[in-house]
């Protein structure tokens, strides 16, 4: 990324956005999340992060090693006399790993959309209509950062289309090979929310189905389709529960989207589930079960991952927060590998929430890994015998972090 472009690039941003804002005689919002901070490893150099090689992610709490940001900005661009409003969304996503070179940096446009709300009367007075780039509709878990279901990217859809007991979604994103135009596959996404089963407790029920719109002469791309239903139980102790399962085949064998390199035989059954909790007292937390079977081409292997980060909350600011999280990869034919990860933050955050954010931290890492797991980390990894932890199945990591939302 060259020097002229990221000077540039703030000035070219507030100039484009305040533009708009003069045309529409509307204020432009700002919202977006960071982290950011530093440390080192017990054997010095800089921190370092611990992730076994097959897991679809890691626990989270001083275990980032990175700079990242996402910074977002929209507003309403028009309001019609009948109600129905137009608004503009946009997104941008800069990532720079920790080392001390400024220009090192990698940004994309995360976001950029249109939305028109209320278009229409009866089953659609509160419907949306989109098109753009698009984050849509993310189920992750927070303390691991893992995005479960996830189909996003450039597409367009109707949502929010009232049938009585149930919410209607449909979206169409597209994939496409970067390094080949005339391959290109769609998802079509289908969603029914807010089906009342108990009391504070609703189902999602959700099918994509993935089709091939390959030009002539292009390499072949696998059709396939993923299933979902996932529960949310609110009011639990202040918090939430969410149970999904999934089973997905071929290009959808994932957490969502298209895998244009899938085979018709790849299948994935996964089972998520996470509890936040916040009773009223001192303590708040979370935790997450993952199990996931996968295939895909002549790998098969089984995923499990355990975790929790409880907080007590000392005052309105001041926290100390523990994660222990385990994870767990059986390939077929190869051993099983291993990680647990531990980390204790004192916190010094903006409220005495679980969510409260900006939040400074100081943490202590230690993770533990075993001769699987070394052998399966990539070249340079945390766990591999040619990392900063040499031959050792175990390490730590100190340092500081700031994380914040708004």
């Amino acid at each position: 990324m060259s020097r002229h472009f990221m000077k540039t690039l703030p000035a070219a941003l507030a100039l484009t956005f305040c533009a708009s804002a003069a045309q529409a005689a509307l204020p432009i919002d700002f919202g977006g999340y960071l982290r950011s901070g530093f440390g080192t490893s017990g054997e010095g150099g800089k921190e370092a992060c611990f992730g076994l090689a097959g897991a679809s992610s890691k626990y989270r709490l001083g275990n980032e090693c990175e700079t990242y940001a996402e910074l977002k900005f929209g507003g309403e661009a028009f309001k019609a006399p009948n109600g129905t409003t137009f608004r503009i969304n946009t997104l941008l996503a800069l990532s720079v790993p920790q080392n001390q070179d400024w220009e090192q940096m990698s940004p994309s446009w995360r976001e950029m959309n249109v939305v028109a709300d209320k278009i229409g009367t009866g089953a659609l007075a509160n419907a949306r209509a989109w098109v753009g780039k698009r984050y849509y509709d993310r189920q992750d878990v927070h303390i691991s950062d893992y995005y479960f279901w996830n189909n996003s990217g450039p597409g367009a859809g109707i949502e929010n289309v009232d049938l009585g007991s149930a919410k209607l979604a449909y979206a169409i994103v597209r994939t496409a090979d970067d390094k080949d135009s005339k391959r290109m596959a769609l998802a079509h996404d289908f969603r029914l929310s807010g089906i009342k089963v108990n009391t504070d407790g609703e189902l999602t029920l959700g099918v994509q189905l993935n089709q091939k719109r390959n030009a002539t002469g292009a390499a072949e791309v696998t059709g396939g389709h993923l299933l979902t239903v996932m529960h949310t139980q609110a009011n639990l102790l202040g918090g939430f529960n969410k149970v999904a399962l999934q089973y997905g085949s071929g290009s959808a064998a994932t957490t969502g989207g298209i895998n244009l390199n899938a085979g018709s035989d790849d299948k994935v059954t996964r089972l998520t589930e996470q509890i936040m909790i916040q009773p009223k007292g001192d303590w708040s937390g979370m935790a997450t079960f993952v199990y996931e079977d996968k295939k895909n081409g002549d790998t098969h292997s089984k995923w499990t991952s355990l975790g929790a980060r409880p907080v007590y909350h000392f005052a309105d600011n001041y926290s100390l927060a523990a994660e222990l999280g385990f994870d767990q990869v059986k390939p077929d034919g190869q051993a099983t590998r291993n990680l647990t990860k531990f980390t204790i933050a004192p916190q010094l955050a903006a409220g005495n929430s679980f969510w409260s954010r900006p939040v400074l931290r100081a943490f202590y890492t230690y993770a533990k890994w075993n001769t699987a797991a070394q052998a399966a980390a990539g070249a340079g990894d945390a766990l591999s015998s040619t990392g900063v932890f040499g031959g050792k199945t175990n390490g730590s990591s100190m340092g500081f972090q700031v994380e914040a939302w708004w």
